[in-house]
């Protein structure tokens, strides 16, 4: 069976036109009937949208409804899907945290600092595919997305622990396949949590950006003092003759 290292893995943003391709991924799983809007909307939030309730298949139709419009989005998509020859293999749910009202407001999963981070809430891969790498791959995707899109870090609070879960309940990810991902962890589990709650941890992953100019909107860049020269030194500015040489460095500032 082809793994996440076979050229025919292409992950690329969801579009309306494919959003049923994300029902074919859920299908049979705890999220088939998600379509990646319970994070991101408070029961409240749904019951305004009508997409929970009403007559059988109604709020069904609406949630797909509600997902089309929201990949129609041209800033940003509400995700990736992962295809391998043309199969939906994998989703994986991305955006900014002010898209996800349930991440934004949940007591375990707060603003670790003001670094206005992207997340990850849920990742699913299709029955079948699991185990091999396909989730690292996408989160990895969905790193270089965020950052092409100006996101300074991109987060996920995946399960504290290491006891193991059916495959359907991990749609939070787990630490192994964030760490390979280049995340590491920022926060522990969060004291006081109601009960009930599953325990989180935090974990991140900056993204830099090169300070070189033509630097998308949003990046940040700092200058490290030329060789030789000491931070907050006063020297006089160089001529022009010899600027060129004594030119100081540009290096990424992190999210």
């Amino acid at each position: 069976m082809a793994s996440a290292r076979d050229s025919k893995l292409v992950i690329r943003p969801l579009t309306a036109a494919r959003v049923d391709d994300v029902k074919v991924v859920m299908r049979g799983t705890w999220g088939a009937s998600c379509w990646d809007l319970f994070p991101r909307y408070t029961a409240a939030q749904q019951r305004e949208l009508g997409i929970t309730g009403g007559a059988p298949g109604t709020a069904e139709a609406k949630r797909r409804a509600v997902l089309a419009k929201l990949a129609r989005r041209r800033k940003n998509s509400a995700g990736l899907m992962a295809y391998l020859k043309a199969e939906p293999i994998g989703f994986i749910s991305l955006g900014p945290r002010h898209d996800y009202s349930v991440v934004e407001r949940s007591k375990a999963t707060p603003p670790v600092d003001e670094v206005a981070a992207w997340v990850i809430p849920c990742i699913t891969v299709r029955r079948g595919h699991r185990g091999q790498g396909v989730a690292v791959a996408m989160i990895r995707a969905a790193v270089d997305y965020a950052g092409k899109r100006g996101a300074p870090a991109v987060e996920a609070y995946v399960r504290a622990g290491g006891t193991r879960v059916h495959d359907d309940y991990a749609f939070f990810g787990t630490r192994a396949m964030f760490e390979k991902a280049g995340f590491r962890e920022i926060r522990g589990v969060l004291p006081g949590l109601r009960k009930g709650s599953v325990p989180r941890v935090t974990m991140r992953r900056a993204i830099r950006k090169r300070g070189v100019r033509g630097d998308r909107p949003g990046g940040a860049v700092s200058r490290r003092p030329a060789p030789g020269r000491r931070a907050g030194s006063e020297r006089p500015r160089q001529s022009r003759r010899t600027a060129g040489s004594g030119a100081a460095r540009r290096t990424a500032a992190g999210g």
